[in-house]
């Protein structure tokens, strides 16, 4: 069960809620006023904090971005909990780092429906892929919703292995193993030996991986990226077919194919002209950079949104 903390000056409603966690076998604790709310979460450590939004002194919006930009809270589930019910002050809660909203009044079992909800985000956060131990989509997309929220400069980088799928089709299983495992690492060894520790690098399924940057690392790494890569991705076939630049493989038809050597399509989206409020305006915006990152040949090719539109 899930540690929860509970801030709600509505020490009638704060009672009933903790009676009911408790009852469902959650650690439950309360505080009543804005003041030392933070403090108390950093003795606490809770899994998940519902949080109040119209609390008297410090709001419940100061407490989510104070808890978003303390290191060892960061990561905790955050609801809030709003009598107001329009949507400018939970879009103005969510933009806080917020990861959902209830509005007051409510049923219990409504609440519980939203704990349920937030632990198997946390859970969906915390697990990582079979083959390459990366994060997966909901992690990199609750990070940035972090670093956003934390009003960090970031830069949010998409990694596509084009001709992976042929690749795959040529090798099989074993291939695709290998092809994958090939690219973690290299993900992982490029940000260690350039010294980028505050990076995230997550696994979104298939060929498809991002990594989360600061703004200020994001042009040394894409361009180190796709120069290695070209280099080392070579060692995946065989010396016969880097001199020819492609593999031999069979379509569904059964027809034979030449499949050129894979290259890598990187798509760059930040924060330096645009003010992204979440993680899903700035994935709309690396599918777009996505499709101008094609390569025509062997190289990779890297795409920057330089757009100044206001996201």
């Amino acid at each position: 069960m899930s540690k929860i903390l509970l801030v709600d000056d509505d020490v009638d409603l704060a009672e009933l809620i903790k009676t009911k966690l408790t009852a469902e076998g959650h650690h439950t604790y309360v505080i009543n006023t804005g003041e030392g709310a933070f403090e108390y979460a950093k003795q606490v450590k809770p899994d998940i904090c519902i949080l109040d939004i119209m609390l008297p002194g410090v709001t419940g919006y100061q407490i989510c971005r104070r808890l978003r930009k303390d290191p060892e809270l960061y990561r905790i589930a955050i609801l809030i909990l709003t009598a107001l019910g329009e949507e400018p002050e939970i879009l103005h809660g969510l933009e806080q780092g917020a990861d959902d909203y209830l509005v007051k009044p409510f049923k219990l079992d409504r609440l519980m429906d939203k704990i349920a909800s937030l632990n198997a985000l946390l859970q969906a956060v915390e697990t990582k892929n079979r083959v390459t131990s990366l994060p997966g989509t909901e992690a990199i997309k609750r990070e940035i919703n972090h670093q956003l929220a934390r009003g960090n400069a970031i830069a949010a980088v998409y990694v596509d292995m084009v001709g992976f799928k042929p690749f795959c089709a040529a090798r099989g299983p074993d291939g695709q193993q290998k092809g994958l495992e090939f690219m973690a690492k290299l993900l992982i060894s490029i940000t260690r030996d350039m010294g980028i520790y505050e990076c995230f690098v997550a696994h979104m399924g298939g060929e498809h991986f991002v990594v989360l940057l600061q703004l200020e690392d994001a042009e040394r790494f894409t361009s180190s990226l796709a120069n290695l890569f070209d280099q080392r991705v070579r060692e995946l076939y065989t010396p016969q077919e880097v001199e020819k630049g492609y593999l031999v493989a069979t379509d569904r038809t059964g027809k034979e194919i030449h499949c050129p050597i894979m290259a890598l399509s990187i798509g760059v989206a930040h924060t330096q002209y645009r003010q992204f409020k979440s993680a899903k305006k700035m994935f709309e915006v690396l599918a777009q950079v996505r499709q101008k990152a094609q390569p025509t040949s062997a190289r990779s090719v890297i795409f920057v949104d330089r757009r100044h539109t206001d996201r």
